[in-house]
């Protein structure tokens, strides 16, 4: 018998309705269940229908599955004022859709008596998942895909904050393009961002320098300007992470798998090692942010499905 999905709708805390689509498996809805939340300006579909993807994974799995549109997305009420996507990111970010993850948390416990949840989410939802992980003890586990840990916003200046290992990848990308005729034209027709160039090259000078006196970072250093940490990240992070499961997949050609490594990691070792035995991290080699093609998605898939697997007993 297959799953079956249907539309629903809930009240948030200001009194909007919501909308979502709810998969239950042929089984009666366990007592845990499954929320996949927005990952920002996108849908409860998501990029490629990445959502529907994973809602249909879990149900087999046994795991009753919403999805829906929190507040101002998608078919769901209320509206975006921000006028730069940056700056609406930015608030995300900081917990914007914490109090809809809640509200949906209460419209299962209420309708099926799901009392755990598994939060998951592609990037802002990764970050909901994690504030609302931080906030409510019924968060069992934490999903990230493509975890911000910095702060976005129209006042923040990009060239400023970029990580080390995006540089990095950078000058090789101009490295392979000396090459290319249309490269150099772009060049001289002053169509190239002159200022990454510079900043790419100057980031690699610097650290050969480092290399070959044998100076490396400070401890507590990354390699890029980490001033656009998210302050509240560290934080809601190591909350989640001390007594419940994260499991966080990072694409190996996303900014933000470098970020993390740079802006956080190398500021919090012995934060993340007190709770390492919490902690699952899986990197997608040669991956987008978005996980593109298919094969990124089922390999996301398959390592999600066999983490679940192996704490199912304790989860279920």
């Amino acid at each position: 018998m297959a799953s079956l999905i249907k539309p629903i709708t809930f009240v948030n805390q200001k009194g909007l309705k919501l909308f979502g689509m709810l998969h239950t498996p042929p089984q009666p809805p366990r007592d845990v269940g499954i929320i996949i939340l927005s990952p920002g300006i996108k849908s409860r579909v998501a990029p490629h229908r990445l959502y529907l993807k994973m809602a249909k994974r879990f149900c087999e799995m046994g795991f009753c599955v919403l999805r829906f549109d929190p507040e101002g997305i998608g078919d769901s009420e209320g509206e975006i004022e921000e006028v730069m996507a940056a700056d609406f990111y930015a608030t995300v970010q900081v917990g914007r859709y914490v109090d809809d993850t809640l509200s949906a948390m209460d419209w299962m416990e209420k309708e099926y008596g799901t009392e755990r949840f598994i939060l998951a989410g592609l990037c802002g939802g990764a970050i909901t998942a994690l504030h609302a992980g931080a906030r409510d003890m019924r968060v069992e586990q934490v999903i990230g895909l493509g975890m911000p840990v910095s702060l976005n916003g129209s006042k923040v200046d990009p060239y400023r904050y970029i990580s080390g290992g995006q540089l990095e990848e950078i000058r090789k990308g101009y490295l392979e393009k000396l090459t290319r005729g249309s490269a150099w034209l772009r060049f001289f027709s002053l169509q190239s961002d002159y200022r990454l160039i510079m900043k790419s090259l100057s980031f690699f000078l610097k650290d050969s320098a480092k290399k070959l006196l044998g100076r490396n970072n400070e401890p507590g250093q990354a390699q890029g300007s980490n001033n656009n940490l998210n302050p509240l990240f560290p934080e809601i992070f190591h909350k989640v992470a001390s007594t419940r499961r994260v499991q966080l997949v990072f694409s190996g050609a996303d900014r933000l798998h470098w970020e993390f490594e740079e802006k956080y990691m190398q500021n919090f070792k012995p934060e993340f090692h007190e709770f390492r035995k919490n902690i699952d991290i899986h990197i997608i080699k040669n991956a987008n942010h978005i996980l593109s093609f298919t094969e990124w998605q089922d390999e996301m898939l398959g390592k999600v499905a066999s983490v679940m697997e192996s704490v199912k007993g304790r989860i279920l």
